[in-house]
């Protein structure tokens, strides 16, 4: 059997191991203690210090009392004692949707709008009013409508521009209420629903057709004043020629008479048998004042020519 022997020099002693555990559980108990501080620094650290954001304001408030609005940047506050609420300063945005309203010529129409708006005072913001947002929609809201109520449908229908800058000028009366500034609103849609949609559509083709036929009418007027126009023209054009005619018929009776007073007796039987023969179309006999017929109309067909006078017998 073959024992190895082990020279002393490289025999450690019991004591020296002790050593070396001893000396390991130190640092280890080190090393936690290390840990643990630099986790209790770090909370306290998180609990004392804070950061704000450059689009953010801070609200400090120390045991329930506020201290200040804090700018962006780094602070610090009493652990347990002091509170923050941070705010976002951007702008926001939010939608009224579909929304009824009855305009002043007492149509339902249905309007949506969006609106933006940032926070310029925090504090009225958060303190001085209860779910802010909320609130504020709700305004937004009744303040649209109060302004629906005093349009007619056709300014709703052609004048969204004009409705969005009346909203706005009437949200803005009530900004610092609330802690902010409007900035836009804009009407999106207006339409009214579909039965009355339905019901104006009616409404406009009737109306179309009493256009259509007023239209009608005043033409059919027009062309009846034009035909009376034209034969009243005629009327007239005859009327004219008759009174012409009528005056070369005086002239040339006067003319006439004037010849026939070189007849005597002679003149008047031709001036009667002239009358006689005008009647002939109405009349078969002319009776004098006896009653006995002095002409026979009925195969009389145009005047005996008349005699030339007799000269006057000379002295």
């Amino acid at each position: 059997m073959t024992t190895t022997r082990v020279p002393p020099s490289q025999v450690k002693p019991p004591q020296s191991r002790m050593g070396l555990i001893g000396l390991l559980f130190r640092l280890s108990i080190i090393v936690l203690a290390l840990l643990a501080l630099s986790l209790v620094t770090l909370l306290v650290g998180q609990a004392v210090i804070y950061k704000v954001q450059p689009n953010e304001l801070a609200l400090h408030t120390r045991g329930g009392v506020f201290v200040t609005v804090d700018q962006p940047g780094w602070h610090i506050q009493i652990p347990f004692w002091d509170s923050v609420t941070i705010v976002d300063v951007r702008e926001r945005q939010g939608y009224v949707e579909r929304i009824q309203a009855l305009t002043s010529d007492e149509v339902t129409m249905l309007v949506s709008l969006q609106y933006t708006y940032k926070v310029t005072d925090p504090q009225q913001y958060v303190f001085g009013v209860n779910d802010s947002d909320r609130i504020i929609f709700e305004f937004v809201q009744g303040r649209l409508r109060d302004v629906l109520n005093a349009k007619t449908m056709s300014v709703l229908m052609h004048d969204r521009a004009g409705i969005s800058e009346d909203v706005l000028t009437t949200l803005k009366e009530k900004e610092s209420s609330y802690g902010i500034e409007f900035k836009t609103v804009q009407v999106q849609s207006v339409y009214p629903p579909a039965e009355v949609e339905a019901a104006i559509k009616d409404r406009m083709v009737s109306e179309q057709r009493k256009t259509t036929a007023q239209a009608d009418a005043e033409r059919t007027r027009i062309a009846a004043d034009a035909k009376y126009y034209e034969a009243q023209k005629a009327v007239d054009a005859e009327a004219y020629q008759i009174t012409k005619t009528a005056d070369a018929q005086r002239t040339a009776a006067k003319a006439m008479l004037s010849e026939l007073q070189a007849y005597g007796d002679l003149a008047t039987k031709y001036i009667d048998y002239l009358m006689v023969q005008e009647l002939k179309a109405n009349s078969k006999w002319i009776f004098g004042g006896s009653g006995t017929p002095i002409i026979d109309l009925r195969g009389e067909d145009t005047a005996p020519p008349l005699p030339s006078p007799t000269p006057a017998p000379s002295e």
